[in-house]
């Protein structure tokens, strides 16, 4: 037979642990939310690109917005997620024929070091990466500039897959064109 003294303490316990299965619970249950509440872009400044390969480079929060620039023959795009830089591209003329790991390597946080594809048309890493921009009608090329055009995208935060940051550069550099990123005169 229980005495009276173990009743408190017996209901105390249980009440300590229903206490703690109960914040378990809560807590699983905010983690599996998505902290992303704002809704993926399906364009980079004008340059379409599918919210399903940017999504992974975005980090979570609120709000998502965008601005560009244009200065000294560089065409810059800034994708912010609740005002902090969280994406960066741009579409500069190069020196033909620079290699594109050297493109890649002044795109701050990238490494000249990071990966090549096989065609040696791209370079990537967790935090970015760089594209050749193939123009289909060469007449749309700026006529005052004689070397070859590229794309580069860096993420503003910490590094992320590098196989989705070469997604983003892939798919980044292929619109680029239709994106006007062959008629500019930047």
């Amino acid at each position: 037979m229980k005495s009276r003294e173990n009743i408190p303490h017996t209901t105390s316990r249980r009440l300590v642990a229903s206490l703690g299965a109960l914040s378990c619970a809560l807590l699983i249950a905010s983690c599996s939310e998505s902290a992303k509440e704002y809704e993926t872009p399906q364009a980079v400044c004008g340059v379409e690109v599918p919210a399903d390969i940017l999504n992974p480079l975005l980090p979570e929060g609120e709000k998502v917005s965008e601005r560009s620039k244009t200065a000294s023959g560089v065409k810059r795009c800034y994708v912010s997620v609740d005002d902090k830089v969280a994406l960066s591209t741009s579409i500069e003329w190069y020196e033909a024929g620079t290699p594109v790991a050297e493109i890649a390597s002044k795109t701050i946080g990238v490494d000249p070091d990071d990966k090549v594809s096989a065609d040696k048309r791209y370079s990537y890493s967790g935090k970015g990466g760089a594209g050749l921009i193939q123009c289909e009608d060469s007449s749309e090329i700026d006529k005052d500039t004689d070397g070859d055009l590229y794309a580069t995208v860096r993420v503003g935060h910490d590094p992320v897959d590098a196989p989705a940051v070469l997604k983003m550069v892939e798919a980044y550099t292929e619109a680029a064109p239709s994106g006007d990123g062959c008629e500019i005169d930047i």
